[in-house]
């Protein structure tokens, strides 16, 4: 016990980034996914910060004083992520290496963070955008597109609002977790660190089964296709993709995940029940559903009779 509290923050850290397979991958990988290369980011500037406070020093006093400095020059919703980064190698340590570490987060008042978006893509600026990520390929291998706009963009992006699912999530996404007999696609690692099965509406059936055709006719070649993956599309293609897009469609403050709010709002419509929509969203925290709830006075009072 005591030679754990003896090992720093930065020893910690670090063993995180030598021993996680993820951080070994090129930046350039298609493989790699844009959350992975975040959190790389995080801990290396988390291990600058408190790579010299041991565990036993690091009380939830330090961590308090810690707060308080970075809000004075960043947002709660940033410094909310970097505390959860530190807690998540505690877990790891505790989890995957077997040390006994105290635990000063369960004290920590963490600061409120109220900068939840909300926006909601109307039918018109939804026609605008499918037009705008339209290509005029087959869904082939994307370095052979012809007119610039990734043949993986627009099934991306549907899929999105037919399964409420994360860019990660998707990105991710290999053929074996596919069942579309059973209509579900089973999710191994979420933000939440819960795997979930998703199930699949009939729009979202269709988005797999037409990439499947598109994959006997154009089959993937050497990476793309050792990979497995559903949509083979790296996270920065997406990101420039997406904001040509946007562009092109005439569409003001929209990002990618803004899609997996429009698709839980209107989801919230079909299934009013929180436990079974969380069950397809992945939220662990029911609490957050509730900003994707806009039912007008005038609708409950239908419901009232």
């Amino acid at each position: 016990m005591k030679a754990d509290l003896a090992v720093t923050l930065g020893e910690l850290i670090q063993r995180c980034l030598d021993t996680d397979p993820r951080f070994q991958l090129s930046p350039n990988v298609l493989l790699i996914t844009k959350n992975v290369l975040y959190l790389k980011y995080r801990l290396k500037n988390m291990k600058k910060r408190l790579r010299a406070y041991s565990v036993e020093n690091l009380t939830t006093t330090v961590l308090a004083k810690y707060r308080d400095e970075r809000l004075k020059v960043v947002c709660a919703g940033t410094v909310l992520r970097e505390i959860s980064i530190i807690e998540s190698v505690y877990k790891i340590a505790k989890r995957d290496w077997g040390m006994r570490l105290p635990n000063p987060f369960k004290e920590l008042i963490r600061p409120e963070y109220h900068g939840q978006r909300d926006r909601i893509l109307t039918e018109a600026e939804k026609e605008c955008l499918w037009n705008a990520l339209r290509s005029t390929d087959e869904l082939w291998e994307p370095r052979k597109a012809k007119n610039n706009i990734n043949p993986h963009l627009l099934p991306l992006a549907k899929l999105a609002l037919e399964t409420t699912m994360r860019r990660s999530e998707m990105l991710e996404l290999t053929w074996d977790r596919v069942d579309l007999e059973r209509r579900v696609v089973y999710l191994e690692i979420t933000k939440n660190g819960k795997p979930r099965t998703v199930p699949l509406s009939s729009g979202a059936v269709r988005i797999f089964e037409e990439i499947a055709e598109a994959r006997k006719k154009f089959p993937l070649e050497e990476l793309e296709r050792a990979s497995n993956r559903v949509l083979p599309i790296s996270y920065r293609v997406v990101d420039q993709a997406w904001m040509r897009a946007v562009k092109r469609a005439g569409i003001k403050d929209f990002r990618f995940h803004d899609l997996r709010h429009c698709a839980i709002t209107h989801m919230a419509k079909k299934i009013p029940n929180v436990i079974e929509l969380a069950a397809i969203s992945g939220h662990s925290n029911l609490k957050l559903l509730q900003r994707y709830y806009h039912t007008r006075p005038e609708e409950l009072a239908l419901k009232l009779g």
